[in-house]
Parts: structure tokens; C-alpha cells; sequence
């Protein structure tokens, strides 16, 4: 029997399209999925408890050994959506802000954006968004995946909501991208990487039942999520997302938090 490879995805929406196709065996394959947090999921990767990780781009960057699936990424070109600050004030006057503890691409963005774009000296306080004082004691909060979205989309909401996606691409030009597909040192994927690139485009062609299936398990209404996919959340990674990826690279090493790159390790065999 053929060792299957281990792959790790997310369980957010914007995620669902990549792997719709592989959860439900819709195409031939070798891949064994495992879902975890953003941040379980890049241990897992670096520990090699997986052989392939849907992983945030600031992880990448920071291990540097991995090689890149091409063709894909979770990235966006202008609003988001699902990475947010709501704040009770405006965003360059916080001096304390709520942070998802499961992510790290998004938080090294928002140090980005208060940091380098708007030169704002702010205290990151690492958080469960989910529970329900996670405001408590701070300016404002920084919410990604499905939780920023339904926020990004409630009616009654009282605070003041800022886009990181479209700060970035206001200030830079370039799309940002959250995560790409990671391949472990001595992986051999063979005919898994056309599996990967065709699970994609299989579910670029069903966004409209995704949207459904998905909307009733997350609590956002189906148009929401249509949008999201549709609108906002865009699948390739092409000259101007690689651009985006280095240009990332520059801005952390700005904060020590990443050395500066000029080109991504592409996978191929």
C-alpha cells in the first residue's frame, strides 16, 4: 500500500476551494488531510508531523527551507474582508490592540500597517478572539478567518472597522498573500501536485455550493460568503503575488521579524 502524504489545511472559508475536491475524494489522489489552527498547523509542518501545509506566509519567511506549491496561494488584491481592526477609536490613536493568538501572517501585517505605514507605537495583546471579552481592556481588536468576516458584516457593529488588506494594497500597490501551500524538505508529491492545482480549480468552478455548504456551518449569510470567494479572496499566485511575498519580506525585515528575499523557492521535481 502507497504512503499517503500528509496535508494540513485550515478549517476557514477562504480555505474550502482549495481543498474542497481532496476532503471529498471528487479526484484521484495520495493525500491524508489534517485541519488545525494557522499556528498548529506551521508547527506541525516545521516538526514534520505533516509532509505539506497550507501555512501563513510570515512562517514561511521565517523557516525558509520549504519549498512552494506554485500556482496557488490564499491572497487578496485590495479589502479582505476576514482581516480586520475594529477599534474604538481611530486606528493611528490605539495604543493597545487585541490580537488572534492562532495567527501570525495577519498580526506581522498589522505591525506592518501601525509600525512602518502609520508610525504608531502600539502594545499587541494576544488573545482568544472568540470569547466575548475579548475587548476588554484594549483600544481594539484585530479579528481574521470567518470570525473577522462575520464582524466585518454585522449590522449593529459600534466601532470603527479598518480593512488590512486594502491598507496594504493602498500602500504598497501589491496584493497581500496570507498562505501558501508548503512542501517539507524530501517530499515528493509526483502526480499530487496536479491533484492540488486541479482540487483548486475544481473548486473555483463550485464557489456558488461552497458558499452554501459553508455559510450554514459558520453562522454568514450565504451572499456573505459568496462575495468573500468570489470578490475578495483571490486563489493564484502569479508575477505580482510573488512581488507582494518579497515585498512583505522587506517590510519584517524592517522589524526584525524576517530576513528580506528576492525570489520564493518554487517546488518542482
Amino acid at each position: 500500500m502507497k504512503k499517503l502524504i500528509k496535508l494540513g489545511s485550515v478549517s476557514f472559508l477562504n480555505a474550502k476551494p482549495l481543498t474542497y475536491a481532496l476532503e471529498n475524494n471528487l479526484l484521484s489522489h495520495e493525500f491524508y488531510l489534517i485541519q488545525t489552527p494557522p499556528s498548529e498547523l506551521s508547527l506541525k509542518l516545521h516538526n514534520k508531523e505533516i509532509d505539506i501545509g497550507l501555512i501563513p506566509v510570515a512562517e514561511l519567511l521565517k523557516r525558509k527551507k520549504y519549498t512552494i506549491v506554485p500556482e496557488i496561494s490564499i491572497s487578496s488584491i485590495g479589502k479582505v474582508d476576514s482581516v480586520i481592526v475594529i477599534s474604538k477609536s481611530d486606528l493611528r490613536e490605539l495604543k493597545t490592540i487585541a490580537v488572534d493568538k492562532r495567527s501570525q501572517s495577519s498580526t506581522a501585517l498589522l505591525r506592518i500597517v501601525l509600525e512602518i505605514f502609520y508610525s504608531v507605537q502600539t502594545t499587541y495583546v494576544s488573545r482568544d478572539i472568540d470569547k466575548e471579552d475579548f475587548l476588554d481592556g484594549v483600544d481594539g481588536a484585530m479579528l481574521i478567518g470567518d470570525s473577522g468576516l462575520k464582524e466585518c458584516y454585522k449590522a449593529d457593529n459600534p466601532y470603527k472597522l479598518y480593512d488590512l488588506g486594502e491598507i496594504w494594497t493602498t500602500e504598497t500597490g501589491l496584493p497581500f498573500v496570507y498562505a501558501v501551500f508548503a512542501v517539507n524538505e524530501g517530499i515528493i508529491l509526483g502526480k499530487n501536485l496536479d491533484a492540488l492545482i486541479e482540487s483548486k480549480n475544481y473548486g473555483l468552478g463550485i464557489l456558488d455550493k461552497i458558499a452554501e455548504t459553508e455559510s450554514q456551518k459558520i453562522g454568514i449569510e450565504k451572499d456573505v460568503c459568496l462575495k468573500y470567494l468570489t470578490d475578495r479572496i483571490k486563489y493564484d499566485l502569479g508575477t505580482e503575488e510573488i512581488k507582494g511575498i518579497i515585498k512583505y519580506s522587506e517590510l519584517l525585515s524592517e522589524l526584525n521579524e524576517a530576513e528580506k528575499i528576492s525570489d520564493l523557492n518554487i517546488y518542482s521535481e
